[in-house]
């Protein structure tokens, strides 16, 4: 599926399956950075929750106030894996040219992966200006936890970028969905993982999904 993605993209002359042939970058590399920070941030959450049975929640957001939680920068992090010096510019997007696929104003994607905070009873007042993506049975946990959406069921992942490139606004927890979003910059709200947080691309990204802010972008 990534196959046929990839060569969308101008600057990718040819995309195939891997063969076993020699290669020159280590893709894995960038989980010697990653790992450290998540297993810092898995302590920091288990003695959060342990303090705040102990002795009261008021002490899980004294701790979050003086240490916070570190963020993974997996931008950064691949990167820096393949040798590239400097910093990764996430103010341009780095997949270009998709076709807009515009179904729906509110592109929804939650997957069952990664959990957070976000108030996605929300987007309830906008259900018919909405439609999920993702897997059928997301789908269905979705409705029977939030409220009744429409399900499109993409083809293929092109076809899901079309779609997620004809929103007005996506929002998502982290996932493929989400990377979509934040390649082609598209304006978005993110579900970042509670736990331990990846950053994502800062161009139109929002973590706090709020009344005002989704009619800023789907009556725009």
């Amino acid at each position: 599926m990534m196959v046929d993605l990839l060569e969308t993209q101008d600057c990718i002359q040819r995309a195939d399956l891997y063969d076993g042939t020699p290669i020159r970058y280590d893709l894995d590399e960038f989980r010697s950075k990653a790992l450290p920070v998540h297993i810092f941030n898995s302590i920091k959450h288990g003695t959060d929750d342990l303090a705040g049975s102990l002795f009261g929640g008021f002490v899980k957001e004294l701790r979050r106030h003086l240490v916070p939680k570190l963020e993974v920068d997996l931008p950064q992090f691949h990167w820096e894996s393949v040798g590239l010096p400097g910093r990764a510019d996430l103010t341009k997007p780095w997949i270009t040219g998709i076709q807009k696929k515009s179904l729906a104003d509110l592109v929804v994607c939650k997957t069952v992966r990664y959990s957070g905070t976000l108030d996605w009873a929300e987007l309830k007042p906008y259900s018919k200006r909405s439609i999920f993506v993702g897997l059928e049975h997301e789908w269905r946990s979705f409705c029977e936890n939030y409220f009744q959406i429409d399900f499109y069921k993409a083809e293929n992942l092109v076809d899901l970028t079309h779609v997620i490139a004809g929103a007005k606004l996506f929002v998502g927890n982290q996932s493929l969905g989400l990377a979509l979003a934040d390649a082609m910059l598209i304006p978005r709200v993110a579900q970042l993982w509670d736990e331990s947080p990846n950053r994502m691309s800062p161009a139109n990204a929002h973590r706090v999904l709020t009344h005002a802010l989704v009619t800023t972008y789907i009556d725009s």
